[in-house]
């Protein structure tokens, strides 16, 4: 990671990047609440808790 004058805190890793042909960056998907992209679902409230909760 790099601080917020763009200095590396640590040095990277000396190998090279994670990625596949078809990926090379993918975070995106992981945290997008479009339920078109990546994994997972995003619920409201009223919906998360029961989904969640076996008291409930």
């Amino acid at each position: 990671m790099k601080d917020p004058s763009g200095n590396w805190r640590d040095p990277p890793s000396p190998y090279p990047c994670i990625e596949t042909g078809d990926s090379k960056m993918n975070l995106n998907d992981f945290i997008s609440i479009d339920p078109e992209v990546g994994w997972g679902a995003v619920y409201r409230l009223s919906k998360f808790v029961p989904r969640f909760n076996s008291n409930y």
